[in-house]
């Protein structure tokens, strides 16, 4: 006979499962520290790696400027140019691990497929970061440029820039584009935690058209509206396809048959009240039509009843009060005596001379 080897019990088996547990909040804490810094070490490692990389990340970022020519005013100025630039490339090259941290974050409020969500989600949001870095740097910055660089000159004014301010405004506008275009990722995953309803969502589109136009007037603030719709129809064309995926992810949702006996039963209840409802109201309304046509007078009220007979006055009560006779009186206490020492006190006391106050004394030697 062979002998039937027993796999040995793993002590995991044993634990509780602990993934719907509420946990404290201090071990929410430590999450949030976890997550934060495996960003911050992401931030870093592009960052470095931008250093190495840095003049072609300048003349990449001068492009869009042309011919314009910068200063910087103070002797740290270009290590802070530097600092900058690398930081802000960091941050920029991050966009999927910071995504990624945040999902798994928040992977206790995700139903189901945690982990494929979060890595499909962090795949579509490099895509997307990408798409808006293009968008802002080939479409909304030279525009932008031209008429912030252009549009206030005369043959006494002249734009001087320092480079500080130029790559700041460059390197922002850039990463808001690239924040901008991450609006259809976020609808999918507020409809993972929540489902939405595409209808609610139609319902303020003309809240997104409106913050839409806003943004692009900030970010272009030319007053030319062809200017202003190429920049807010890729924000509104964006939260359109965000309005499309949520409508695809829960069409193949069905829900389960208890759930939806339960709708059955509680449709049927609904429209058997409704019914009773009807039906006593049928039956009022006869009832009231009756009532509003009166069919015999109403004697005023007090008709045909004798008159009531008069009430006799009270008489007025009182209260006898007794009165104590002179008898009974207490009689008064003789005066108190004085003890017999007061009198000889008081007569010393007015054989002593008058003593003069130390004030009056010295008014008197002087």
């Amino acid at each position: 006979m062979k002998k039937v080897k027993r796999k040995p019990k793993s002590h995991v088996q044993n634990q509780p499962d602990t993934r719907n547990a509420r946990l404290p909040f201090i071990e929410h804490l430590y999450e949030l520290r976890k997550r934060l810094m495996f960003i911050a070490l992401s931030v870093g490692a592009w960052s470095t790696a931008a250093y190495f990389v840095q003049q072609h990340i300048v003349a990449l970022l001068l492009k869009p400027a042309h011919s314009q020519q910068f200063i910087y005013t103070s002797v740290g100025g270009g290590i802070d140019f530097l600092f900058r630039i690398c930081i802000y490339t960091g941050i920029v090259c991050s966009i999927p691990v910071i995504i990624f941290q945040i999902l798994k974050y928040l992977e206790p409020l995700i139903k189901k497929d945690a982990m494929r969500f979060m890595l499909w989600g962090s795949a579509v949001s490099g895509v997307l970061a990408v798409a808006g870095i293009a968008f802002g740097y080939y479409v909304g910055l030279p525009s932008a440029l031209h008429f912030l660089l252009h549009q206030f000159t005369t043959d006494q004014i002249h734009p001087l820039l320092t480079i500080q301010s130029y790559m700041s405004f460059v390197t922002l506008y850039m990463l808001g584009s690239a924040l901008l275009f991450q609006g259809p990722l976020l609808l999918v995953l507020i409809n993972r935690v929540k489902p939405l309803k595409p209808s609610k969502l139609l319902g303020v589109e003309r809240w997104v058209i409106l913050i839409a136009f806003v943004l692009g007037g900030i970010m272009n603030p030319s007053p030319r509206w062809q200017d202003q719709l190429l920049l807010a129809g890729p924000m509104i064309g964006a939260y359109q396809i965000g309005i499309m995926l949520v409508w695809l992810a829960n069409r193949g949702q069905r829900r389960p048959a208890r759930i939806v006996s339960l709708r059955e039963k509680d449709n049927a209840a609904r429209a058997e009240r409704l019914a009773k409802f009807q039906q006593a109201q049928a039956a009022y309304q006869p009832r009231q039509a009756a009532a509003a046509t009166p069919t015999t007078t109403i004697a005023p009220l007090g008709a045909g009843l004798a008159p009531a007979a008069p009430r006799k006055p009270k008489a007025p009560l009182t209260i006898p009060v007794p009165v104590r006779s002179v008898a009974h009186a207490r009689p008064a206490a003789p005066p108190r005596p004085h003890p017999p020492h007061y009198a000889a006190r008081r007569d010393a006391r007015a054989s002593m001379p008058a003593q003069p106050t130390p004030a009056r004394q010295i008014a008197i030697e002087a």
